[in-house]
This record gives structure tokens, sequence and C-alpha cells, in this order.
């Protein structure tokens, strides 16, 4: 009998013991942190890391907020770390956090796929309202570096909001940011992540939504101001947004973060690389939708328009062609159009125009291909004349000819959501 129980008493403590989604040994702080911004630029972080099948993390759903939480949960298990989160379900039973001590997800099997369970029960509960307004501070701007993330948050008609998380996977050398990150048409299909380089924000921080970083469990009761200042909790950035306004306050952050300063040319390059990025980007946002739609065969719902429909892109889209321009504009204003390349000058001057002229057709489609269907190209000036005069639709019952601004005739009587 003394044995039995001793049994007994051995069982229930290995079970404990494996319950955990993982054992965390270490506590966060600024060497841990330091870790994770350089392991968040290194190879092992991934656009695949969710979709290969021979990584130890396929299977994990993730939208943006999704894959921000799961990059975090991921380099935590891996290095004997702590994560928590505030409870999405509240505190019944005593409980205010989620965190790796739980043993609601044993069932899933060994660490990783605990891992796995973990976060898509969290992407079925959270969003970007959670993790902005509970689960991460604002940064100071000097501070900010891989493994933070950016967070949003727009209006849109009807009542309704956009939410965004990019996490930045590392901050280049003139300023701007290589992020990595998920969308929920990402989630739905189960694609792998979008990654893009020298990437420049352009909706600018409010409230709770900005340049943000992980609470650390052992203070997440504490007060922001109890946290070591090399942590670099910070409001500047709301301030700042409100005395300089969105462009110049990007410009800002730009020029504090670089280490190599760039020239009129340069900053034009790197203006020109984001938008084309962007507008040819777009085509894989819309054939997401277009291929939702011909599965479907139906006005989408609430849902899926929210997946699949590109009103937050289309307008990022029109700012970066705003923030070109206006970069045109700080160049011409400082009398350095000299120090620009005539021949670049003059594509940019006919993309800002929205017309091109025939000796800058084929240069202009050879700098940025904008091939959407077969046969179909064009360049960023014709993209900008159809942005312009209000063309592109971003209803993602619409067609193909609808989307691009082919046409207006023939457009979705669906209900746009928002």
């Amino acid at each position: 009998m003394i044995k039995k129980l001793i049994s007994l008493t051995f069982f229930f403590v290995l079970l404990s013991s494996n319950a955990k989604v993982w054992h965390a040994t270490n506590e966060w702080n600024m060497q841990w942190e330091e870790h994770f911004s350089q392991w968040m630029k290194t190879n092992q972080v991934h656009k695949e890391i969710f979709t290969d099948r021979n990584s130890p993390y396929f299977g994990i759903k993730a939208d943006c907020a999704d894959a921000t939480y799961a990059l975090r949960a991921i380099f935590s298990k891996q290095n004997s770390l702590p994560f928590q989160i505030k409870n999405p379900t509240g505190s019944r039973g005593g409980y205010g956090y989620l965190t790796n001590d739980t043993n609601y997800f044993d069932y899933a099997g060994n660490e990783d796929k605990r891992v796995v369970a973990l976060i898509n029960y969290v992407g079925q509960m959270v969003g970007t309202e959670q993790l902005s307004y509970h689960d991460t501070l604002p940064v100071k701007i000097s501070k900010i570096d891989a493994g933070m993330m950016f967070t949003y948050k727009i209006k849109r008609p009807f009542g309704k909001f956009i939410r965004h998380s990019y996490n930045i996977k590392d901050v280049t050398p003139a300023g701007d940011f290589d992020v990595i990150y998920a969308t929920q048409a990402i989630a739905k299909n189960g694609l792998p992540l979008n990654l893009k380089r020298n990437f420049s924000f352009s909706n600018a921080p409010q409230s709770v939504w900005g340049f943000k970083r992980f609470k650390w469990p052992s203070y997440f009761a504490s007060s922001p101001l109890d946290y070591p200042s090399e942590y670099g909790y910070s409001q500047e950035q709301f301030s700042l947004v409100k005395e300089l306004g969105a462009r110049e306050f990007f410009r800002s952050v730009k020029k504090t973060l670089q280490i190599s300063e760039q020239s009129p040319e340069e900053v034009l390059k790197s203006r020109f690389g984001t938008l084309c990025q962007a507008a040819v980007s777009r085509i894989e946002y819309v054939n997401q939708g277009l291929a939702h739609m011909a599965q479907t065969g139906r006005c989408m719902n609430y849902a899926d328009y929210d997946a699949f429909s590109t009103p937050a892109r289309d307008a990022s889209l029109k700012k970066d062609f705003e923030n070109l321009f206006y970069e045109m504009s700080v160049i011409e204003n400082e009398g350095n159009v000299g120090e620009v390349d005539y021949l670049f000058w003059d594509q940019l001057l006919d993309i800002r125009n929205g017309r091109v002229s025939s000796s800058n057709e084929s240069e202009l489609l050879t700098a940025c291909n904008i091939n959407y269907r077969e046969g179909v190209s064009i360049h960023l000036a014709e993209l900008y004349r159809r942005i312009r005069d209000g063309l592109l639709s971003s209803h993602p019952n619409d067609g193909m000819a609808q989307r691009w601004g082919e046409t207006t005739q023939n457009r979705t009587r669906c209900r746009a959501w928002y």
C-alpha cells in the first residue's frame, strides 16, 4: 500500500512537472532583451517559420498580433524565459495572466507542440488591442531596435477600425526598418509571413499605439517607471508626433536611428524602393481575395471582408507616394535637385504628374514593373494616376479589372463592411 502511494505520488509529480508549456529558469532583463533583438535579426526568424513542415513551430496560424506573440513565446521557450500576457478570459479562478506555466495545453504533446497550441489559443482570444493596451509599453525613440513592434489603429467608415502590428526584424544603417509580419489572410490561408526590407511607417503613434516592446513578467503589476532606465520606457513619441505631424515625426525617427546619413538621391531611392515594394505586394493581396471569391462565389461576410479587403493597404500605398513626393519637395526647397541623377529625377517627376513622356516609359517599367495580371503591366506613374483619380477598388468581391482601376464599371453590389 505504501509503495502504491509512493508510486502515485511520483506519477502526479511527473504529471505536474510536464504540464507546463515549458519551464522557465531565467528572468527577463536587458541582457536577454539584447539577445532577443539579435535573434530577431538572424535567419532563425524567417517567413516560413510557421509554414515549413520541418519547423518545430509548423502549424501556428498567426495574424499580425499572433505572430508578435508567437515570436516572443518561441524565443522565451528556447531560452527558458517566462512568457506572460494578460489573461484574455479575465481573472476567473484567480488567474489574471496567461503564462508558460499553464497546464491547459498538456494534451498537445512535447514543448514545441505545446507552444503551437498556446499561440493558436492566444490567436483565437486576443489581437492588437490587447497587445497595445495590456502587454506592451511605449519606448524612447533612440531605443527602438529589432524585437520591438509598431502597432497602429485607424478609423474606417461606419465606425469600424483597422489595426495592425509589424515586428521589427532589423533597423537599417539609414534608419529604416526590415519588418516581418502576418495578416488575417495569411492566417486564414496558412501562408508564409511577409518580409519587407527598408520599410518606413506612415500611420502616426497615438494613445497606446506606436513603437512598443513587451512588458516583463516580473514587472507586470509594477509602474512603468519601475523599469530600469535601459528598458527605455517613454511617452515621447506621442508628444513628438503632435508637435511635428506624422511625416516629420517619421523623418525625425529615421534621423535619430540612422548611423549613416543618406544623400538626397539615396533618400529618394529608398522611398522609391519602399513604394515599389508596396505596389508589387498589392498583387498578392488582391489575388488572395480573388481566389477566395472564386472559391466561395458569394458576397463576403464581415470576417472574410476583414481578411481580404485592402482599404488600409491602399491608403498606406497612397501615403508611400505622398512620402516620396514630400521628399522631392524638401530637396527642391533646399536647392539640392542638382545632387540627384537627372534621369532619375525626370522619372520621379513623371510619377508625381501621373503621366509619362514616351522617353521614360520603358525606364519606369524597368525600374518598377507592376505585372498584376498576365500580359498587363503598369508603372508607378500610371498606378499613381489611378489612385489619384479614385479608380482602384479595395473591395474583395470586385474583379481584377475593378481592383486595379482599369474600369469603374460593373463594380460589386456586395456590402462594404467598412
